[in-house]
């Protein structure tokens, strides 16, 4: 308004100027005078047209700011034909569809996340700039037991939200049963922040995970207790002959065979012992072992098992990178006493590493079945421990999940005994591997 009024104030000043000055010079010069009152009138006529040509982007503008203070993002304008003003149409209809677009998203992001908290099975309250509840949903007034938005009753769990600042978490038991996690966060409300506390129930996952935890120590110390009474009963059952049968080699396979399976009974009852005080595996006690005696001893524990079905179990140590595999009995005459030469030490908790090799040991001979062969190798350069088999190998699934707790390819397999080794190598501070090489051999590597 103030710009029209400027613009029509300084044409006519101007003009009235121009007849005054055409009065006074071209008066006497009739034919002079009447063009300049007719050049007069032409300068009126493109003033108008002047006043007209910028007057539609101001229109334009007027028109615009009324419709965005309106919040109406539906008004668009059409092209007029003059290069500048659909230049400025251009944009203008180009800003609404964008502010319509993103009015649009924002209210059906704010519908979603409307729906979102309503749904949400966690509690959630929301407050204002005072730190006072303005909203609650379902969930945080089914918890609480009333709506704090409306009511002024006191609730533990209130109190702890209005204190709790933002990005902190807080477990709250209530009862001595009613187990609940507060985290307060925030977020930006007209350019501030504001708080919002969520309130997870944790009491059924709580006793879920209890009645899980000891659902696997139960679990894994029956499937220990199985492992070695098996074997151990497959040793025992060799030894049950006829009186008939009974000879001096019989008399020397009793005084070999029962030492080791007392010796087994009484390290899985200290085992057992152990592991039944505390839910995760005992820490390990480490102490010099000598190899040279654990293998020959583990081997003698699954003779024979391995004699039953059939399976050539082989006992070697190599010094370098290729020995021949003597056998694990040598036959009478060979001169063989010892199958692996020296002494060889390392320092590990002896009872949990023999039960690693039991599990390991264990499942070779099962894979291979009837007519396989298992191989328990002593390396020295680099020093580990191979236990190979020529079994039907590993799947690509159960070389992905094979030391998942609870993953077992077996018919009647509870996935334990694998997740125990896992656990006790990665205690020891071992490294290890399972896989199917291209020989078709698979290979337990233990690198000590």
């Amino acid at each position: 308004m103030r710009l029209r009024f400027y613009y029509w104030g300084l044409v006519i000043v101007w003009h009235s100027l121009l007849l005054v000055a055409a009065y006074f010079l071209l008066h006497e010069t009739y034919y002079w005078f009447m063009l300049a009152q007719l050049g007069v009138l032409l300068s009126l006529v493109f003033a108008y047209r002047v006043y007209r040509h910028f007057r539609r982007p101001l229109d334009l503008i007027n028109g615009g700011k009324s419709a965005l203070q309106d919040r109406d993002f539906s008004v668009k304008y059409r092209l007029t034909g003059a290069r500048e003003v659909d230049a400025l149409v251009a944009t203008y209809n180009n800003m609404i569809d964008t502010l319509r677009e993103e009015r649009t998203l924002l209210q059906e992001q704010h519908y979603f996340l409307r729906k979102l908290i309503e749904a949400s099975p966690s509690g959630i309250l929301i407050m204002d700039h005072d730190g006072n509840i303005t909203e609650s949903n379902p969930a945080a007034r089914q918890i609480i037991g009333f709506d704090p938005s409306s009511s002024d009753e006191k609730h533990p769990l209130l109190s702890a939200a209005f204190n709790l600042t933002m990005g902190d978490s807080l477990p709250i038991i209530i009862d001595g049963t009613s187990h609940y996690r507060l985290e307060a966060s925030a977020f930006i409300d007209r350019g501030f922040q504001r708080k919002f506390v969520q309130i997870q129930t944790l009491t059924g996952e709580i006793l879920a995970a209890e009645k899980r935890a000891y659902g696997k120590v139960i679990r894994m110390m029956a499937h220990e207790v199985n492992n070695s009474i098996g074997a151990i009963n497959a040793l025992l059952d060799t030894l049950t002959v006829s009186e008939e049968e009974i000879d001096e080699q019989w008399v020397e396979d009793v005084r070999e065979s029962l030492p080791i399976a007392s010796k087994r009974n009484h390290q899985l009852n200290v085992f057992m012992r152990n592991f039944a005080d505390v839910v995760r595996l005992p820490d390990p006690q480490r102490e010099r072992v000598d190899l040279s005696k654990m293998l020959p001893q583990i081997a003698t524990l699954f003779q024979a098992q391995a004699q039953q079905q059939n399976t050539s179990f082989r006992l070697g140590y190599l010094a370098g990178r290729a020995l021949e595999l003597p056998l694990l009995k040598p036959e009478k005459g060979s001169g063989e006493s010892e199958v692996i030469p020296v002494s060889q030490f390392i320092s590990a908790d002896s009872n949990q590493l023999e039960q690693v090799l039991v599990n390991v040991v264990k499942n070779a001979l099962e894979s291979v079945g009837l007519d396989g062969e298992v191989q328990l190798i002593l390396t020295e350069r680099p020093r580990q421990i191979i236990i190979a088999d020529n079994g039907p190998g590993l799947s690509e699934e159960a070389a992905a999940g094979i030391f998942t707790p609870f993953f077992t390819s077996k018919p009647n397999g509870q996935g334990i005994g694998l997740t125990l080794v896992r656990e006790i190598l990665t205690n020891h501070d071992y490294q290890f591997s399972l896989a199917t090489d291209e020989d078709g051999w698979t290979r337990f590597i233990i690198t000590l």
